[in-house]
Protein backbone atom coordinates (compact mmCIF):
# COMPACT_ATOMS: atom_id res chain seq x y z
CA UNK A 1 0.00 0.00 0.00
CA UNK A 2 3.09 2.61 0.69
CA UNK A 3 4.15 2.09 -2.63
CA UNK A 4 1.03 4.26 -3.80
CA UNK A 5 2.06 7.53 -1.60
CA UNK A 6 4.11 9.63 -3.27
CA UNK A 7 6.43 11.72 -1.03
CA UNK A 8 6.47 15.44 -1.00
CA UNK A 9 8.12 17.90 1.40
CA UNK A 10 4.84 20.03 2.05
CA UNK A 11 2.50 18.17 0.42
CA UNK A 12 0.02 16.12 2.28
CA UNK A 13 -1.75 12.41 1.57
CA UNK A 14 -0.78 12.67 -2.48
CA UNK A 15 -1.26 9.53 -3.70
CA UNK A 16 -1.68 7.16 -6.53
CA UNK A 17 -5.55 5.66 -6.07
CA UNK A 18 -5.16 3.25 -8.85
CA UNK A 19 -3.82 -0.29 -9.29
CA UNK A 20 -6.82 -1.96 -7.45
CA UNK A 21 -8.04 -5.12 -8.91
CA UNK A 22 -11.95 -5.24 -10.08
CA UNK A 23 -14.30 -7.93 -9.52
CA UNK A 24 -13.98 -9.10 -12.72
CA UNK A 25 -10.06 -9.98 -12.60
CA UNK A 26 -9.14 -6.84 -14.68
CA UNK A 27 -7.01 -4.10 -12.86
CA UNK A 28 -7.19 -0.28 -12.95
CA UNK A 29 -4.39 1.35 -14.50
CA UNK A 30 -1.25 3.59 -12.34
CA UNK A 31 -0.37 6.77 -13.20
CA UNK A 32 -3.92 8.17 -13.86
CA UNK A 33 -5.79 8.50 -10.63
CA UNK A 34 -4.66 10.88 -8.08
CA UNK A 35 -5.68 12.17 -5.03
CA UNK A 36 -4.56 14.88 -2.67
CA UNK A 37 -4.74 16.92 0.28
CA UNK A 38 -4.66 20.96 -0.52
CA UNK A 39 -1.25 22.12 -2.38
CA UNK A 40 -1.10 25.06 -0.67
CA UNK A 41 1.87 24.71 1.49
CA UNK A 42 3.94 23.51 -1.53
CA UNK A 43 7.73 24.22 -1.81
CA UNK A 44 9.35 24.85 -4.90
CA UNK A 45 10.60 21.26 -5.22
CA UNK A 46 7.25 19.98 -4.85
CA UNK A 47 5.94 22.72 -7.76
CA UNK A 48 8.75 20.51 -9.56
CA UNK A 49 7.80 17.39 -9.06
CA UNK A 50 4.14 18.01 -9.49
CA UNK A 51 5.14 19.51 -13.03
CA UNK A 52 6.75 16.45 -14.02
CA UNK A 53 4.27 14.34 -13.70
CA UNK A 54 2.53 15.13 -16.67
CA UNK A 55 -1.20 15.61 -15.14
CA UNK A 56 -3.72 16.86 -17.49
CA UNK A 57 -6.27 18.17 -15.13
CA UNK A 58 -7.29 19.06 -11.33
CA UNK A 59 -10.00 19.37 -9.24
CA UNK A 60 -10.27 21.13 -6.80
CA UNK A 61 -13.23 20.58 -4.21
CA UNK A 62 -12.92 23.14 -1.94
CA UNK A 63 -15.30 25.97 -1.33
CA UNK A 64 -14.37 29.84 -1.86
CA UNK A 65 -13.29 30.80 1.10
CA UNK A 66 -10.83 27.53 2.03
CA UNK A 67 -9.06 28.38 -1.72
CA UNK A 68 -9.42 32.34 -0.65
CA UNK A 69 -7.59 31.35 3.01
CA UNK A 70 -5.05 28.46 1.36
CA UNK A 71 -4.31 29.35 -2.35
CA UNK A 72 -2.97 26.56 -4.91
CA UNK A 73 0.69 27.51 -4.90
CA UNK A 74 0.86 25.05 -8.11
CA UNK A 75 0.53 27.33 -10.90
CA UNK A 76 1.04 24.80 -13.70
CA UNK A 77 -2.18 22.37 -12.95
CA UNK A 78 -2.99 22.20 -16.43
CA UNK A 79 -7.34 22.48 -16.23
CA UNK A 80 -7.78 23.28 -12.93
CA UNK A 81 -11.57 23.20 -12.34
CA UNK A 82 -13.40 24.55 -9.03
CA UNK A 83 -17.16 25.21 -8.27
CA UNK A 84 -18.82 28.10 -6.31
CA UNK A 85 -21.85 28.10 -6.91
CA UNK A 86 -24.05 27.82 -3.66
CA UNK A 87 -21.46 28.24 -1.58
CA UNK A 88 -21.68 30.39 1.42
CA UNK A 89 -19.88 33.49 1.99
CA UNK A 90 -18.58 32.54 5.41
CA UNK A 91 -15.25 33.36 7.08
CA UNK A 92 -14.67 29.54 7.53
CA UNK A 93 -15.72 26.29 6.08
CA UNK A 94 -18.45 24.08 7.88
CA UNK A 95 -15.80 21.45 9.88
CA UNK A 96 -14.18 24.63 11.53
CA UNK A 97 -17.78 26.20 12.25
CA UNK A 98 -17.95 22.99 14.41
CA UNK A 99 -15.35 23.38 16.23
CA UNK A 100 -16.55 26.67 17.62
CA UNK A 101 -19.65 24.82 19.61
CA UNK A 102 -18.77 25.06 23.14
CA UNK A 103 -19.85 21.36 24.12
CA UNK A 104 -17.07 19.67 22.41
CA UNK A 105 -16.20 16.20 22.73
CA UNK A 106 -15.28 12.83 20.45
CA UNK A 107 -18.86 12.09 20.67
CA UNK A 108 -20.34 15.41 19.34
CA UNK A 109 -17.14 15.79 16.77
CA UNK A 110 -17.89 12.41 15.67
CA UNK A 111 -21.72 12.56 15.12
CA UNK A 112 -20.70 15.88 12.99
CA UNK A 113 -18.76 13.92 10.84
CA UNK A 114 -21.57 11.12 10.72
CA UNK A 115 -23.72 13.75 9.66
CA UNK A 116 -21.47 15.82 6.95
CA UNK A 117 -20.73 12.37 5.46
CA UNK A 118 -24.84 12.20 4.74
CA UNK A 119 -24.69 15.27 3.39
CA UNK A 120 -21.70 15.34 0.77
CA UNK A 121 -23.11 13.02 -1.87
CA UNK A 122 -26.32 15.09 -2.52
CA UNK A 123 -23.89 18.51 -2.32
CA UNK A 124 -25.28 20.20 -5.61
CA UNK A 125 -21.90 22.29 -5.84
CA UNK A 126 -19.77 18.72 -4.95
CA UNK A 127 -22.56 16.91 -7.61
CA UNK A 128 -20.91 19.40 -9.78
CA UNK A 129 -17.41 19.11 -8.78
CA UNK A 130 -17.54 14.73 -9.13
CA UNK A 131 -19.51 15.09 -12.62
CA UNK A 132 -16.22 17.42 -13.63
CA UNK A 133 -14.09 14.86 -12.71
CA UNK A 134 -15.90 11.93 -14.26
CA UNK A 135 -15.86 14.07 -17.30
CA UNK A 136 -12.60 14.86 -17.80
CA UNK A 137 -11.21 10.88 -16.93
CA UNK A 138 -13.34 10.47 -20.02
CA UNK A 139 -11.29 13.12 -22.13
CA UNK A 140 -8.25 11.10 -20.98
CA UNK A 141 -5.18 11.85 -19.41
CA UNK A 142 -4.50 11.94 -15.39
CA UNK A 143 -5.66 14.11 -12.80
CA UNK A 144 -6.16 14.74 -9.47
CA UNK A 145 -8.95 15.30 -6.98
CA UNK A 146 -8.49 17.31 -3.71
CA UNK A 147 -10.31 19.12 -1.26
CA UNK A 148 -8.45 20.61 1.66
CA UNK A 149 -7.10 17.21 3.78
CA UNK A 150 -7.97 14.86 1.16
CA UNK A 151 -10.37 12.57 3.19
CA UNK A 152 -13.77 13.17 3.76
CA UNK A 153 -15.02 15.11 0.00
CA UNK A 154 -12.12 13.84 -1.85
CA UNK A 155 -12.37 10.18 -0.23
CA UNK A 156 -16.38 10.17 -1.32
CA UNK A 157 -15.22 10.97 -5.01
CA UNK A 158 -12.25 8.25 -5.43
CA UNK A 159 -14.60 5.84 -3.62
CA UNK A 160 -17.39 6.59 -5.98
CA UNK A 161 -15.01 5.90 -9.02
CA UNK A 162 -13.16 3.00 -7.69
CA UNK A 163 -16.89 1.40 -7.54
CA UNK A 164 -17.61 3.16 -11.25
CA UNK A 165 -14.33 1.16 -12.69
CA UNK A 166 -15.68 -2.23 -10.99
CA UNK A 167 -13.36 -1.97 -7.94
CA UNK A 168 -14.66 -3.98 -5.23
CA UNK A 169 -16.13 -3.02 -1.98
CA UNK A 170 -12.91 -4.54 -0.01
CA UNK A 171 -10.26 -2.47 -1.97
CA UNK A 172 -13.08 0.73 -2.13
CA UNK A 173 -12.65 0.89 1.80
CA UNK A 174 -9.20 0.06 2.31
CA UNK A 175 -8.25 2.80 -0.42
CA UNK A 176 -10.10 5.04 1.58
CA UNK A 177 -9.08 4.04 5.05
CA UNK A 178 -5.27 4.56 3.65
CA UNK A 179 -5.35 8.18 4.70
CA UNK A 180 -4.90 7.54 8.66
CA UNK A 181 -1.07 5.68 7.64
CA UNK A 182 -0.72 8.11 4.77
CA UNK A 183 -1.20 11.50 6.80
CA UNK A 184 0.83 9.94 10.05
CA UNK A 185 -1.76 11.73 12.35
CA UNK A 186 -0.45 10.78 15.42
CA UNK A 187 2.73 12.77 14.74
CA UNK A 188 1.22 15.17 13.03
CA UNK A 189 -1.77 15.97 15.57
CA UNK A 190 0.43 18.97 17.42
CA UNK A 191 0.71 21.07 14.45
CA UNK A 192 -2.80 20.28 13.19
CA UNK A 193 -4.06 21.41 16.63
CA UNK A 194 -2.06 24.40 16.64
CA UNK A 195 -3.16 25.75 13.50
CA UNK A 196 -6.84 25.28 13.70
CA UNK A 197 -6.33 26.98 17.52
CA UNK A 198 -5.03 30.07 15.94
CA UNK A 199 -7.56 30.06 13.07
CA UNK A 200 -10.73 29.44 15.58
CA UNK A 201 -8.83 31.70 18.31
CA UNK A 202 -9.95 28.82 21.13
CA UNK A 203 -8.43 26.07 22.53
CA UNK A 204 -9.35 22.76 21.22
CA UNK A 205 -8.96 18.95 23.09
CA UNK A 206 -6.79 16.25 20.90
CA UNK A 207 -9.78 13.93 21.71
CA UNK A 208 -12.22 16.17 20.48
CA UNK A 209 -10.43 16.81 17.59
CA UNK A 210 -9.45 13.33 16.97
CA UNK A 211 -12.50 12.50 14.64
CA UNK A 212 -12.26 14.83 12.12
CA UNK A 213 -8.76 14.44 11.10
CA UNK A 214 -8.54 11.25 10.36
CA UNK A 215 -10.90 8.81 8.52
CA UNK A 216 -13.14 5.76 10.09
CA UNK A 217 -14.95 3.20 7.60
CA UNK A 218 -17.91 4.04 9.35
CA UNK A 219 -17.87 7.28 7.76
CA UNK A 220 -18.06 5.84 4.09
CA UNK A 221 -20.31 3.65 5.02
CA UNK A 222 -22.47 6.27 6.27
CA UNK A 223 -22.45 7.90 2.87
CA UNK A 224 -22.75 5.11 0.37
CA UNK A 225 -25.81 3.79 2.95
CA UNK A 226 -27.34 7.48 2.30
CA UNK A 227 -26.35 6.98 -1.32
CA UNK A 228 -28.87 3.76 -1.69
CA UNK A 229 -31.40 4.97 0.87
CA UNK A 230 -31.53 7.90 -1.80
CA UNK A 231 -30.87 6.10 -5.07
CA UNK A 232 -31.41 2.34 -4.73
CA UNK A 233 -27.33 1.61 -4.94
CA UNK A 234 -23.88 3.53 -5.94
CA UNK A 235 -24.37 2.59 -9.41
CA UNK A 236 -27.82 4.17 -9.65
CA UNK A 237 -26.45 7.46 -8.09
CA UNK A 238 -23.67 7.62 -10.42
CA UNK A 239 -26.08 7.58 -13.48
CA UNK A 240 -28.82 9.77 -11.96
CA UNK A 241 -27.07 12.16 -9.76
CA UNK A 242 -23.51 12.28 -11.77
CA UNK A 243 -24.14 11.14 -15.29
CA UNK A 244 -22.19 8.59 -15.75
CA UNK A 245 -24.41 4.88 -16.47
CA UNK A 246 -23.44 1.74 -17.97
CA UNK A 247 -22.20 3.47 -21.35
CA UNK A 248 -20.00 6.29 -19.30
CA UNK A 249 -18.40 3.39 -17.05
CA UNK A 250 -17.56 1.05 -19.53
CA UNK A 251 -15.83 3.91 -21.12
CA UNK A 252 -13.57 4.62 -18.17
CA UNK A 253 -12.77 1.31 -17.29
CA UNK A 254 -11.68 1.09 -21.37
CA UNK A 255 -9.42 4.11 -20.37
CA UNK A 256 -8.56 3.32 -17.05
CA UNK A 257 -7.90 -0.29 -17.29
CA UNK A 258 -4.35 -1.77 -17.62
Amino acid sequence: MNDRLIPFDRVLNFRDFGGWETQDGARVARGKLYRSAALHDATEADIEKLDAMALRFLVDLRRPEERAHEPNRWANAGRVIFNDEGAGGTSLPPHLLALMQSDLTAQSTRDYMMSLYREIPFDPRLIGLYRDWFAELGEGGAGVIHCAAGKDRTGIGCALTLIALGVGEEAVFADYEFTNAAVDLEQRMPRIQQRMEERLGRKLNAEALRPMLGVHVDYLREALNAIEAKHGSALNYLEQALGVGATERADLRAKLSA
